[in-house]
């Protein structure tokens, strides 16, 4: 999107970096020709980016997850670091 030479001014004056105004747009509501980023938007993009890191910690203590699936059905996971190959090859 092209950026003006207000918003340009109006950025630097009120020091709001380029990555707000990126976030704003990806995160915000639109009301009419505005997007709002509220603070209980912003709080709550805080609450599920820390889920997500928990659940990503949960599975680099597990050495990360395999799932293995056939079209819709979901048929087994294990732990990635878990498979062994020459074992599998032995059976």
């Amino acid at each position: 999107m092209h950026m003006t030479a207000h918003i340009d001014a109006r950025m630097n004056q009120r020091g709001i970096k380029r990555d707000l105004i990126e976030l704003a747009m990806n995160l915000g509501h639109i009301e009419g020709d505005r997007y709002v980023l509220t603070a209980n938007a912003i709080h709550e993009e805080i609450r599920g980016l820390r889920r997500q890191l928990k659940t990503l910690d949960e599975a680099l203590k597990k050495g990360g997850v395999t799932v293995v699936a056939e079209g819709a059905a979901l048929i087994t996971a294990y732990r990635t670091n878990s498979y062994n190959a020459k074992l599998a090859r032995k059976k």
